[in-house]
């Protein structure tokens, strides 16, 4: 039987006022393997979408002082899903602008060394030193909510290029090659509606043993955007096509190598279902229990799901949850007032995150009227 529980857990702000800090986004292991030091990013502005002359300071939170601790600066970012920062072992990660284009920069917090990776990243692999890089300007004029601002024009933007898709970033020597473009897929999935249509990937991830990206593809048309959700091998060989256009596709995470989440209605209505990569195997999880759609992604021993939601009813209450997955019920742990501006290109999705052990969840609100991140110890 499902049933919801409520729990008295303390909410601690990580960062600290006047300026704004967040991280960004979901899925991503914010903390240095101290769990000291948690990724973020500082702006004195947070009720606009970063222009060309914005500028975001990078660094890291320290969790016991609340200081934030800046490293560099850098305009290639957003409110929705910061510079994609991540950590490579020691070193730490952001996306940056190099003479007009976009690239990955690699710091050392303990020697303040720099280097420079030709591409910005999207998502790591835990397994080896490689990373799948976007094109983040393009995405500007795609959906402006996940781009970086730049001063390229609407009309510099094919509909669907040979030349861009997902790239190959190695870590090591810091060399990007692409190796999927947007118009092998689209030539892939032969739906006649997408002919001239204008198509951008986005959301990459990872499966946990590095064999496997999974990522979507969208299209715009009149009224929104057509989505479909693939899976590729990180060189770009054994597309497939899990979920076709037409279908709404949103959030997803891998719980195996092969078992991937996603919200969607591929099943019936929308909402969060299981499949192994290839299988088209669907099965709904937690119907009734889940919301619809959110921000979800498995606890490090895959036992949990950690979940969040858009701000709901007169309220705009945003719900934080975990979700025990062999119980089929949930635990609340917080909901979180976000004004009515705090929406669009502004909004500030929770996006929870889980630490590496599992003994700690992070994420961005702005319930107490700036930018900040929170945290929830739950040990």
């Amino acid at each position: 039987m499902a049933f919801d529980i409520e729990f008295n857990l303390k909410v601690d702000r990580l960062s600290v006022s006047p300026k704004h800090h967040f991280f960004g986004y979901y899925g991503i292991n914010p903390w240095d393997k101290s769990g000291q030091f948690h990724l973020a990013l500082e702006t004195d502005f947070h009720t606009h979408r970063p222009v060309t002359s914005d500028v975001a300071n990078v660094g890291l939170v320290d969790r016991e002082t609340h200081n934030f601790i800046p490293y560099a600066k850098t305009s290639a970012f957003n409110l929705q899903q910061g510079s994609m920062m991540h950590w490579i072992g020691e070193e730490l990660t952001f996306n940056d602008w190099e003479d007009g284009k976009l690239v990955s920069r690699v710091l050392n917090p303990k020697t303040k060394e720099i280097r420079t990776i030709h591409g910005a990243i999207a998502a790591v692999s835990l397994t080896a030193p490689i990373a799948i890089g976007l094109n983040y300007q393009r995405m500007a004029h795609c959906r402006s909510v996940v781009g970086y601002a730049s001063e390229m024009e609407p009309a510099e933007i094919k509909a669907q290029p040979e030349n861009d898709g997902l790239y190959l970033l190695d870590l090591q020597d810091g060399t990007s090659k692409l190796v999927l473009s947007i118009a092998d897929v689209i030539a892939t999935s032969k739906d006649e509606r997408l002919v001239g249509r204008r198509a951008w990937f986005n959301h990459v991830l990872f499966n946990t043993d590095g064999t496997r990206v999974l990522f979507f593809c969208r299209v715009r048309h009149e009224r929104g955007f057509y989505s479909s959700l693939w899976t590729v091998n990180p060189d770009g060989t054994d597309l497939e096509m899990q979920i076709p256009f037409g279908y709404r596709v949103s959030h997803f995470d891998w719980k195996t190598p092969t078992k991937i989440l996603v919200s969607s209605d591929r099943v019936d209505e929308m909402g969060f279902v299981e499949f192994s990569d290839g299988m088209q195997n669907f099965k709904p999880l937690g119907r009734g229990v889940l919301p619809n759609d959110g921000h979800a992604s498995f606890s490090p021993d895959r036992q949990w799901l950690l979940c969040d939601t858009y701000p709901r009813g007169s309220a705009r209450l945003a719900e934080l949850m975990l979700y025990d997955i062999a119980e089929n019920r949930k635990i609340v742990l917080g909901e979180f007032h976000h004004n009515e501006q705090f929406s669009g290109d502004i909004r500030c999705d929770l996006h929870p995150r889980w630490s590496s052990d599992g003994k700690t969840i992070t994420f961005d609100s702005v319930h107490e009227g700036s930018r900040q991140i929170y945290c929830i110890d739950l040990t």
